[in-house]
């Protein structure tokens, strides 16, 4: 019987322990998830701002129709305009009364109209560094944030450097208003976010869209510099990256649409490299960027 009771504690002592180091471990897999997908949030964010400097540089909106408010004048009628003045009124006095009308009775009201926003007459040389320099520095100050979550993962060490380094190329780049430097810099920063979802193990199909969202802007960013036959070579590695997403049976099940319409606007872009024009290569890629952010 002694050795019963002795050997009872130590039994619901143990199930206590294990019970204990259970939860521990749920929490601590829930804690490591809830990270895990804050930084791919974060990620995303970085995508949409790295594009939007990107596009600014060349005024492409993926927007077709931009919003505009209109001011409009307008005049109200009175009973004092609507009666006639005394023949025996001077000229002058009359004068004065229309004249002290008008301003009593105008009025302004503003109307939303929508504009159509064409790439082929966007001015490229005219461009908002005023708004891209903010841009910029909005990045470097979420990017301390992001880098310090980042090494909490399986994340290269010299990756997240090589962000940095990029980081602060595009910075000057863009400070100089040095637009083709701007394109190549900020580009290069795109490269890194393929990097950092392969280390948090995003999946796969996901990962390809982000690599074939690099290769296309690192496209996009040699068409200043007319390098076409980089170009070219940048939109094949994007297409075969692309059929890995096209094979995933798994993915494509609800949007299969959507991703045979990707690929083709790929090869529509790949066959307009023959005529090597910048304005032909913005158009086509405002449609592609359009469509692989649907996916």
């Amino acid at each position: 019987m002694k050795k019963n009771r002795i050997i009872y504690p130590i039994l619901l002592l143990s199930i206590a322990v294990i019970i204990l180091l259970t939860g521990c471990s749920d929490n601590t897999n829930n804690s490591n998830e809830d990270n895990r997908e804050k930084v791919i949030q974060e990620l995303d964010y970085l995508d949409t701002q790295i594009v939007g400097i990107l596009n600014k540089l060349n005024n492409i909106s993926l927007q077709n129709y931009s919003l505009t408010l209109k001011e409009e004048s307008t005049e109200k009628s009175s009973d004092s305009e609507q009666s006639k003045t005394s023949e025996e009124e001077s000229k002058e006095s009359n004068s004065q009364t229309q004249t002290g009308s008008s301003n009593e009775n105008t009025s302004s009201i503003t109307t939303t109209q929508m504009e159509v926003k064409s790439t082929l007459e966007e001015d490229e040389s005219d461009i908002d560094w005023k708004t891209i320099k903010s841009e910029i520095e909005i990045i470097n100050d979420t990017w301390g944030v992001i880098l310090i979550d980042l090494t909490n993962f399986n994340v290269n060490n010299d990756d997240i450097l090589g962000f940095s380094s990029a980081l602060d190329d595009s910075i000057l780049s863009i400070k100089d208003e040095n637009k083709t430097d701007s394109l190549i810099n900020v580009s290069k920063l795109y490269s890194y976010i393929p990097k950092y979802e392969s280390a948090l193990a995003v999946s796969n199909s996901i990962q390809n869209i982000k690599q074939v969202k690099s290769y296309l802007i690192n496209a996009y960013s040699l068409v200043e510099q007319d390098k076409w036959d980089e170009i070219q070579i940048n939109i094949s590695d994007a297409e075969n990256t692309f059929k890995n997403i096209v094979n995933d049976v798994e993915y494509i099940r609800d949007k299969e649409y959507k991703v045979n319409r990707t690929y083709v606007l790929i090869k529509e872009l790949q066959n307009s490299l023959q005529y090597k024009d910048k304005k032909l290569f913005y158009v086509k890629y405002k449609n592609l960027m359009e469509s692989i952010n649907t996916l």
